[in-house]
């Protein structure tokens, strides 16, 4: 299965490191060669702290921080997720093969991945494109954090604040919040979903350095977001509460933000919680189709179809052309029917044993008429019942076929259709065995029942050629056919789809 690319498209790594720049003549050779020139000039920026004279001047600290900086990207080079890996004539300059060089080996690996060994780092490649990487040789494993550090040093050494708003700061600032930023995406398709947290949330901590105001890419809310993603899926959930928290604020992805802070209150077992925040979004962003569904899917997980049914119309209104919430107001139906066929035949079935026991104290002429009268109290009841079933069961072909007025070869509706046909069929038959020889001396009566059950025998099968036509191998369908035929005496045309059956497993 193809692994989705976790991609903030407006931020990529910024090519502002001297090794995203020097793409020419790029090898595997040099990363190993970058490492130690990196930890060379890391040696060098250790010594200069420990001197007093240069630790306490602004440049050292400033220069450590570019150090940092780049030695943080000394693997990558500019490679983000979603780039080409190999070079192409679509794009000559900005792909992994030109930026790193070519890899030392190539290995397959799982879901169609590919991976390219380097002697510091290992990039996996799907269809061409970066997924993710992981680093196996750095020049120091925090060399972000201490580029920061290195920059907050700089601002507490000039308190009159000129360090903080120079454009190479808020360059430099902006850099490292696009590395942090891309390092959380890449941690968070490595399933390292701690690392990603951490990463998104150091990049927000740096919202209090000065940004450019041209700078479209660090979008904060953005970033709340994805660490939002991370600390979800890390179960963290009061950190993830906080960065959702903040996209919310910053209104990104608001109905989505709302949609996990409902499943982290459904996580915890707080349903009337979960309710209470996606009510109240919705309310209050009615335009969030997330949160219609949301809402939705509780009163259906809740069995309060009613109350589910009532929120169907509205997305169905607002949003006439998702044909599964059509789907699922009919699997409503379809649950409800299914309960009154079940109340149903119990309730038949309480009705002949009152009037069984009416008959045996037939000698006892008060109890003889208060049990008759309590069978038919249960008739009556299982006569309103019945009509409940018709109701719901003409609900439920209606959705079906409102799906295809929208659109005409829709598997699942006619699937559906041809399953709700059965459901009638199997209802006649149940029926039909309820009733008493004694009151249908001519057989008038079960006829009638086996006509009503051979129609819906052959109105399902029509709904599932239907089906056939537009998935011809399912064997599903295949085999309720073969079914139906079956009660249908078509015993032919049963072995004939038999014969199907079988050559689909050869």
């Amino acid at each position: 299965m193809k692994r989705l690319i976790l991609t903030l498209s407006a931020i990529a790594l910024a090519a502002s490191t001297s090794f995203a720049q020097n793409i020419s003549g790029a090898s595997a050779a040099d990363l190993q060669k970058n490492i130690n020139d990196a930890k060379a000039k890391i040696a060098k920026s250790d010594a200069d702290i420990q001197n007093p004279k240069n630790a306490a001047k602004v440049a050292t600290w400033e220069n450590r921080a570019k150090i940092f900086t780049d030695a943080a990207s000394v693997n990558i080079k500019g490679v983000y997720a979603g780039m080409e890996a190999a070079k192409s004539q679509k794009n000559m300059l900005s792909n992994l093969e030109v930026l790193v060089g070519t890899p030392t080996s190539k290995k397959p690996a799982a879901d169609g991945i590919e991976i390219w060994e380097y002697p510091t780092i290992k990039f996996y490649v799907q269809d061409n494109l970066v997924q993710y990487w992981e680093e196996t040789v750095t020049p120091d494993d925090n060399a972000l954090d201490k580029a920061v550090e290195a920059y907050r040093k700089a601002c507490d050494l000039d308190p009159k604040g000129a360090v903080k708003s120079k454009k190479s700061t808020i360059d430099g600032i902006k850099n490292i919040k696009q590395i942090y930023t891309n390092n959380g995406i890449n941690n968070y398709l490595l399933l390292k979903y701690d690392a990603a947290a951490a990463d998104f949330e150091k990049a927000l901590a740096l919202s209090d350095f000065p940004k450019d105001p041209k700078d479209t890419t660090s979008i904060d809310g953005m970033i709340a977001y994805y660490g939002g993603l991370s600390a979800y899926q890390a179960k963290n959930y009061n950190k993830a509460r906080n960065f959702f928290t903040s996209s919310i604020e910053q209104k990104y992805e608001v109905g989505l933000s709302y949609h996990h802070l409902y499943l982290i209150k459904m996580d915890e077992g707080k349903k009337d919680e979960a309710l209470k925040i996606i009510q109240d979004a919705y309310n209050k962003y009615p335009q969030e189709e997330s949160l219609l569904y949301d809402v939705i899917n509780y009163y259906t997980s809740e069995k309060e179809f009613d109350k589910a049914e009532t929120y169907l119309n509205k997305a169905i209104e607002k949003y006439p052309d998702n044909l599964s919430v059509f789907g699922v107001k009919a699997s409503i139906y379809v649950d409800q029917y299914t309960k009154d066929k079940e109340r149903y035949l119990k309730t038949r079935n309480e009705a002949d044993s009152l009037k069984k026991l009416a008959f045996r104290n037939r000698t006892n002429q008060k109890e003889n008429d208060r049990l008759t009268a309590a069978a038919q109290a249960k008739l009556d009841e299982a006569a309103a019942i019945r009509t409940q079933f018709d109701t719901d069961i003409k609900k439920a072909e209606t959705t079906y076929n409102d799906i295809l007025k929208k659109d005409s070869k829709y598997f699942g509706a006619y699937f559906n259709l041809g399953l709700v046909s059965y459901d009638k069929s199997d209802m006649a038959k149940q029926e039909m065995s309820l009733i008493p020889p004694s009151e249908d001396k001519d057989g008038s009566k079960a006829a009638a029942k086996q006509a009503e059950q051979k129609a819906a025998c052959k109105q399902a099968i029509q709904y599932f050629e239907k089906a056939l036509e537009l998935q011809p191998n399912n064997r599903d369908v295949l085999q309720n056919l073969r079914m139906l035929h079956i009660q249908m005496g078509e015993y032919e045309k049963a072995k004939e789809l038999k014969e199907k059956i079988e050559a689909l497993s050869n």
